[in-house]
């Protein structure tokens, strides 16, 4: 799922000739010299493990969560690490009635203002194609433990819940944000939301966002610092136009703007692309997008900011390396610095780029001849940073981290 859109290794070598670096919008500024530490995280011994998600403390503290198969089962694991360089045994999240419904995409995790880790996933629902439940458990010992889970989705019949994307605002709500298929035979699947106040024991009834959603492109949620819940998710339009798409609540979460258009791309593809966006809010309240789109008929990454709470925007193409495929964007932002990271491939092989959304050189974090693949970033109020991916290997794969302080 994960894999190129539908086009196979052929078509991406064709397509890697019309790739070239783009012109920012915005002028290039110096920006902080981040400087990393070596690569490190988790060995699998297998190669059925999904990407991995990750998240970061104030005091610098890293959880890594990732899928994996074992035999006839599927298990939620996280691992936690002061330093982001040595990770102890990883913790099972899930019991054995609600393991994940695969590894197709990664599991959720954030951390409550408490140092409470919050970790939300689908669990399969029969009844219905590709059914499944939206489902939270939280951590209130540092990862050594997790609750029984709790229902989040509330469809009354069998039906899709997941690709989920989940905040937490300063006074500890618990928001959620996902593509839900309960109306998928009249009206196609739907993006919706919930809030849990009380820590993660209950969560509110279901809000319908929108409707007429890409199905697996995953949703991104931010919370402003005014409060202001901001959620981004692929669109479906007229004639299999598909666009990033963004609405805001004012209230909560009662209640939703109608969706504006981030990129007008123009994006026409018969298909889902399973790639949703990276959504972050600055502490100014800018909202910060990053996203991958073939609009035009060439595969691109683009960032784009809004100074009007998701009204309108302003977009660049994300300049990568001349030859390279890009694809898997992330983005993160801490105070006002803003960081994205993506991955650049080829037939053969891809690795990890990162760079400030300020400044104008990009750094290539992975190494190794192996693919690395869909990176993801942590930040925190200190400014220390992480970024996060996945490493192929011959036989099993690797969660590995870079770490910036």
């Amino acid at each position: 799922m994960f894999g190129k859109t539908t086009k196979g290794a052929a078509a991406l070598a064709a397509s890697l000739l019309i790739l070239g670096s783009a012109t920012p919008v915005w002028p290039a500024e110096p920006g902080r010299d981040m400087e990393f530490g070596e690569a490190a995280g988790i060995s699998h011994s297998t190669k059925g493990v999904s990407t991995p998600a990750m998240a970061m403390d104030a005091k610098g503290a890293v959880y890594l969560a990732w899928f994996e198969e074992e035999k006839d089962h599927t298990v939620f694991y996280v691992a936690g690490s002061a330093d982001g360089k040595k990770f102890p045994a990883p913790v099972a999240v899930n019991g054995a009635n609600d393991e994940p419904a695969g590894i197709h995409a990664s599991p959720s995790i954030a951390l409550g203002p408490n140092g409470d880790i919050y970790a939300a996933w689908s669990t399969p629902r029969a009844g219905a194609a590709f059914g499944a439940e939206l489902i939270f458990s939280a951590s209130h010992d540092g990862g050594k433990t997790f609750s029984p889970a709790v229902k989040v989705s509330d469809s009354p019949k069998p039906a899709s819940a997941g690709f989920e994307s989940m905040a937490v605002g300063p006074d500890g709500s618990i928001y959620l944000a996902w593509l839900d298929g309960r109306e998928k035979a009249t009206a196609g699947s739907a993006a919706y939301f919930a809030v849990s106040r009380d820590g993660g024991k209950t969560f509110s009834a279901n809000v319908k966002i929108d409707g007429n959603s890409c199905p697996c492109c995953r949703t991104a949620l931010a919370i402003a610092p005014d409060g202001s819940i901001y959620a981004v998710w692929r669109k479906v339009f007229a004639n299999d136009v598909r666009e990033m798409v963004a609405a805001s609540s004012r209230d909560g979460g009662k209640t939703f703007s109608p969706p504006a258009v981030v990129g007008n791309d123009k994006w026409v593809i018969a298909g889902c692309p399973h790639r949703g966006a990276g959504l972050a809010v600055d502490a100014t309240g800018k909202l910060h997008v990053i996203w991958y789109s073939e609009g035009g008929g060439k595969p691109a990454i683009y960032y784009a900011v809004s100074k009007d709470q998701g009204v309108t925007f302003a977009k660049e193409e994300v300049a990568v390396t001349p030859g390279f495929f890009p694809d898997h964007p992330a983005l993160a932002v801490a105070d006002e610095n803003v960081y994205l990271a993506w991955e650049e491939v080829t037939p053969v092989f891809g690795h990890i780029m990162f760079r400030e959304a300020a400044g104008a050189v990009a750094r290539r974090l992975s190494d190794g001849a192996r693919r690395s693949s869909s990176p993801v970033i942590g930040v925190n109020a200190s400014g220390a940073l992480a970024v996060a991916w996945s490493k192929d290997e011959m036989r099993s794969t690797r969660s590995l981290m870079r770490v910036a302080r």
